[in-house]
């Protein structure tokens, strides 16, 4: 599993930031999350040249000797948005006509999935429609819906009225909306008191992204925005083949087999095998522990992550393990993607700044500096922190003065996280999420 950044700006790009997007990618199965301007470039471009424009992990000490296998548009099979400011999704129709326009003859229709708050059926149709764009491989649109009590409160308004019923699109196939569960009572008033699960896990599914399970939980900004919760289920202990084979092989004659290793399969399936020689072989008594499957939180634009229901949703997994009161970085989350748009560094203090008043100037914008980023991801446990959407102030190449103050934006959140596994994202930077 890993994290390519394929737009690291916020509200306007830059020769250095493109708008916002990133993929999580599984096995080669890709999801998007958020879709800005140009994204679908950033991926032709990305692909086109690797070994040029790929920023590697900085926190992986093996990452100089992997290969570069950027993340294939053909592979994008969804589209998580966090909100719909322009940032954040006007590369959507470009990306839905290219990525949707490979259909292979004789095989089914294999539709990309659109999933949004409030508001994504109606910007999607409409500019597909008024294009009179076609969609080869179909898309399916999905909307998190909360509540009626809720969708019509101030910051719910616009959208509410921008949601005519407008008719699906000629390619698009029918999808399933999803209504928000409460974590207290049916009426409460709190947004954070509200969640969705959008996609359940097949724990035994083959691929990647068939495992996992993705939540969501509005988070405070400025128009109805939301976060996202992935989570894969529970990893099976390996078989411990080291101490089995010594039984297979002194007990090879009395089996009859020429090669006794095909009974591993047995074994690793749960199978009890007693042996010739008397001995029994219990799949639990040459198994590894079961290891906890990764956990990746994306955040959209926020002025308060602390204050949703993304903290509960870490906070029902932490008791489902039996770990509340462990060591945070052993049983939260192994990775936190969240905004730092503004920070207070060393050349704003001079002209008269402090970090109180940039932090207040940038909650009243709706986002966050890095030291709130910090916070939250101390707060549910991260094992490791990427600060993402800045203001086109901070640069993303690798130019030396460019990097510097990227490390003391990064610095400002090291303070308060209390570790060093804080990442500035830069444009075309994969980030991996390995396996406990």
């Amino acid at each position: 599993m890993d994290v390519t950044f394929l737009g690291t700006a916020s509200a306007q790009p830059s020769n250095t930031r493109n708008h916002s997007s990133l993929a999580l990618r599984t096995d080669g199965d890709v999801w998007l999350f958020d879709c800005g301007e140009a994204t679908q470039h950033q991926l032709i471009r990305l692909n086109g040249d690797p070994k040029t424009l790929a920023v590697r992990d900085p926190m992986d000490p093996n990452a100089a000797s992997k290969d570069i296998v950027p993340p294939k548009m053909s592979r994008v099979s969804a589209v998580f948005l966090t909100h719909l400011h322009g940032d954040h999704c006007f590369g959507l129709p470009g990306f839905l006509c290219t990525a949707g326009s490979v259909v292979r003859i004789g095989e089914e229709r294999d539709p990309i999935h659109v999933y949004g708050p409030q508001g994504t059926k109606s910007y999607v149709r409409g500019v597909l429609d008024a294009t009179q764009s076609r969609i080869g491989r179909g898309i399916v649109i999905h909307e998190m819906l909360l509540p009626s009590h809720l969708s019509h409160t101030d910051d719910h308004e616009l959208v509410a009225k921008l949601s005519v019923a407008r008719p699906p699109h000629i390619d698009e196939l029918e999808g399933s909306d999803f209504f928000a569960s409460s974590f207290t009572t049916a009426d409460s008033m709190n947004p954070a008191d509200w969640y969705w699960t959008i996609i359940t896990g097949n724990e035994q599914g083959k691929s990647g992204a068939s495992r996992l399970t993705v939540q969501a939980s509005s988070i405070p900004h400025t128009v109805p925005t939301v976060g996202y919760f992935i989570t894969e289920p529970q990893i099976p202990g390996r078989l411990r083949a080291d101490q089995i084979t010594p039984i297979l092989q002194r007990n090879k004659a009395a089996l009859g087999l020429r090669n006794p290793m095909i009974l591993l399969s047995k074994i690793k399936n749960g199978e009890t095998l007693t042996m010739p020689d008397g001995t029994v072989l219990v799949p639990s008594e040459f198994t590894e522990p079961a290891r906890r499957g990764r956990r990746v939180l994306i955040l959209g634009d926020t002025s308060n992550a602390e204050d949703s229901g993304l903290v509960k949703l870490v906070d029902e997994l932490k008791k489902h393990d039996g770990t509340s009161n462990s060591n945070a970085e052993e049983c939260g989350v192994d990775l936190v993607i969240h905004e730092a748009t503004n920070a207070c560094l060393t050349s704003d203090i001079a002209t008269g700044l402090t970090p109180d008043s940039v932090e207040s100037t940038t909650i009243e914008h709706g986002h966050s500096t890095p030291q709130m980023a910090a916070r939250f991801a101390r707060r549910v446990g991260a094992g490791r922190l990427v600060l993402n959407h800045f203001s086109s102030r901070y640069k993303g190449d690798a130019d030396q003065a460019s990097l510097l103050v990227m490390e003391e934006v990064r610095q400002l959140a090291v303070d308060v996280f209390g570790n060093d596994r804080v990442v500035c994202a830069r444009d075309f930077m994969n980030v991996g999420v390995p396996s406990k």
